[in-house]
């Protein structure tokens, strides 16, 4: 992966971070439509009643807002994938260790592509209630969950072998000399 493409990905995710959470279009913004309001996609697992009661509390104008936050949650879902896989790729150095953990980034993002465009288009239709897409909605957002932290415990294990191998190799070195 080419460095400009790192630095991206990473400067990427850092500015979405701070658009998503500082500005109006993100958490911000749709707390002027409901000032108790809680983001669906950060929440760990939810219900079809939640999905139904955030969209009847925003409305028409915090579900377009939303709509402007799922856009650039698009942008930040690359970024991330970018600046994971960077991490990745300086942490694991075993093969098949480290598909694996490419495999669980990559789940993570297809997950959240998916919950985005289910949710996008619940809301695009909030008047009628798809309790079974929501529902469904919900598990690809726990998924979502799930697969980065089982690819942040991989890269913290594979951090932790790294840091014990470099110490048995000074070790040694020692010995010998």
């Amino acid at each position: 992966m080419g460095k400009i493409f790192r630095f991206i990905g990473v400067v990427g995710f850092f500015v979405c971070l701070i658009l998503m959470y500082t500005t109006d279009l993100g958490e911000r913004g749709l707390r002027k439509h409901d000032a108790d309001f809680q983001m669906l996609d950060t929440s760990f697992h939810y219900t079809a009643d939640d999905v139904g009661e955030a969209f009847e509390t925003l409305g028409e104008e915090g579900i377009a807002t939303y709509h402007k936050f799922w856009i650039l949650d698009f942008v930040f879902i690359a970024c991330f994938l970018i600046a994971m896989l960077s991490i990745t790729n300086k942490v694991a150095k075993s093969g098949w260790i480290r598909n694996i953990l490419i495999l669980l980034l990559m789940a993570r993002a297809g997950f959240d592509v998916v919950e985005n465009s289910l949710l996008i288009y619940l809301s695009n239709t909030y008047s009628v209630r798809h309790d079974g897409l929501a529902t469904m909605c919900s598990w690809f957002t726990t998924s979502k969950f799930i697969a980065l932290y089982i690819w942040m415990l991989g890269i913290a294990v594979m951090y932790a072998c790294s840091i014990v191998k470099r110490k048995r190799s000074r070790r040694n070195h020692q010995e010998e000399e």
